[in-house]
């Protein structure tokens, strides 16, 4: 009697069992789905193709459905950095899995380039996907990649769906588009794998592919996160620090200056004005006792809906106010006329405050309340030196290439949480970028809410 072939396919997401299989490695990877089938999340396609081979378990893999890359030139001339080779030889040497840490500027997306081609090479059948956080990265990476391979690269995101044997996509799209095409990837590249990934929906980008080739780049990981991205992606494989390629004259040198604000008697006075119903609210609580720690907000709604909503308008627009200070923009005001033939980036901690900023001095905000035209004219205008600011929250942060910008003024001061730290480095990361004669500025305006009165909790 022949023997049942036993058959490995994928649905939604997941890997499918059809047949018999080692039980070590069935307990290890799969589960009983209640129809009597084994299933299991599509990254542990890569172990059990791997163990299987090992031990010699012959096995029809209808799961990995590679799309063929066709033949192409890699038409960049730049030579790489030692570091950007040692980089991609140490993935290779971990199994093609894993995390490269580079600092911001350090040519993380050149390095990309380089293992996509030198993979296709070795590899037709090396199906490529790369997962960008923001729409900006998103054409970026595409445009790039053109350029690079004179190839029409796929790109999903932002209303727009054109599969490619190499692809461009979004985290957000990726997330819902995964379970139809998981299986078409042989190499994920996962950009700012530290930002969407740590995400227990975002995780699911990885999770449901099948892709055994993983690579994740980041210049700020956070040690919290590394055990789920060990699992999906891989290790941290290879590292280096912005001081050690400082040093190497890989990335510009720069200086800090920190400045402190100094809010006038008036301002405080117009903050605390602006946030009354809210100290109202909570004298009204304490006099009822229902002031218990953090949750008097939550009981004092309960009770008085309307009073609660108009306090918690209060201090939005209190916050509003504070982010904006006349002496705040008047700081603002004399640093940009320190650098009148330089190029600034302005970093706010909110889009009101990049667009009270924008308003005042007439300077181009790029937020994600924009589209990708408005946002090309305004990034083509800073590289040509037309524009010599951009304003803005989050939407410059991460991963756009600005080689000119040479000054970053930080508005939104550094915190001591995780997030903070990761964004100070991502918009310092910005203007360290190396070009002939460049040195770079940070200014870092610190600020805080003012302290509440006596009697305030």
């Amino acid at each position: 009697m022949a023997s049942t072939v036993t058959t490995l396919s994928f649905r939604d997401g997941f890997l499918w069992l059809d047949g018999g299989l080692d039980p070590a490695i069935t307990s290890r990877h799969f589960k009983r789905h209640p129809l009597g089938r084994y299933a299991a999340p599509a990254h542990h396609y890569g172990t059990i193709m791997r163990e299987c081979a090992s031990q010699g378990i012959a096995i029809r893999d209808l799961a990995g459905e590679f799309a063929t890359v066709p033949p192409f030139r890699h038409h960049e001339e730049l030579d790489p950095f030692d570091f950007q080779r040692d980089a991609i030889k140490a993935w290779e040497n971990a199994g093609r899995r894993g995390m490269i840490i580079l600092p911001t500027g350090a040519g993380k997306s050149f390095m990309t380039r380089l293992l996509v081609a030198r993979l296709a090479v070795r590899d037709a059948a090396c199906s490529t996907l790369i997962v960008v956080p923001t729409r900006a990265l998103l054409y970026q990476w595409h445009a790039q990649l053109q350029a690079a391979f004179h190839l029409r690269i796929g790109i999903v995101g932002d209303d727009l769906y054109d599969l490619q044997p190499i692809t461009v996509t979004t985290y957000a799209s990726a997330r819902i588009q995964m379970p139809r095409f998981g299986n078409r990837w042989k190499l994920m590249v996962f950009d700012e794998v530290h930002r969407k990934l740590a995400g227990s929906s975002s995780a699911n980008t990885a999770r449901f592919a099948v892709a055994p080739y993983r690579l994740g780049l980041t210049a700020t990981p956070i040690e919290r996160e590394l055990p789920l991205l060990t699992e999906l992606v891989g290790p941290i494989v290879f590292e280096r620090t912005t001081h050690e390629l400082i040093e190497r004259d890989v990335l510009s040198v720069y200086r800090t200056a920190a400045v402190r604000l100094s809010p006038t008697h008036g301002e405080v006075a117009r903050y605390f004005d602006i946030r009354k119903p809210m100290d109202e609210l909570w004298h009204l609580a304490r006099g009822q006792h229902w002031v218990r720690g953090r949750d008097w907000f939550v009981i004092a709604k309960k009770h008085h809906p309307d009073a609660a909503a108009l306090a918690l308008r209060a201090v939005q627009q209190a916050h509003r106010y504070w982010a904006s200070i006349p002496s705040r923009m008047d700081r603002l005001e004399r640093i940009l006329a320190q650098h009148p033939n330089d190029r600034i980036l302005i970093f706010t901690e909110s889009r009101a405050s990049a667009y009270d900023v924008s308003r005042r001095f007439l300077i181009p905000s790029v937020t994600a309340d924009i589209d990708g035209d408005e946002r090309e004219i305004y990034l083509r205008a800073f590289a040509s030196g037309q524009c010599r600011a951009l304003v803005t929250a989050r939407a410059l942060e991460e991963g756009i290439d600005l080689p000119e910008a040479n000054v970053a003024v930080i508005l939104a001061g550094r915190k001591k949480r995780n997030v903070d730290t990761i964004a100070y480095i991502q918009r310092r990361g910005r203007i360290l970028r190396k070009r002939a004669g460049k040195e770079a500025t940070v200014y870092e305006v610190a600020w805080s809410l003012p302290k509440r009165r006596a009697g305030h909790t």
